[in-house]
């Protein structure tokens, strides 16, 4: 009798340390079967988490108002 089966995960995407996504996964299960099935499935969701993180992008830097070109412009 085993104590059942299970795989971990690790996903990075991206090259540089400005552009890298990386999720973390552990799937558990009884049977290989059923560990099979519950990977798939872990493998969907990763795959939409992946596309919903691409889409968050870091901004550029923070835009100065049009008339501002220093902090000492600004009035409060």
């Amino acid at each position: 009798m085993t104590d059942g089966y299970s795989l971990t995960v690790e996903l990075t995407r991206g090259g540089d340390s400005n552009n890298r996504d990386k999720m973390k996964a552990k799937v558990s299960a009884d049977s290989v079967e059923e560990l099979h099935e519950k990977v798939q499935a872990l493998r969907n969701e990763m795959q939409e988490w992946a596309n919903d993180f691409r889409n968050i992008q870091p901004q550029r830097g923070r835009r100065l108002a049009d008339d501002q070109s220093e902090l000492g412009e600004v009035e409060v």
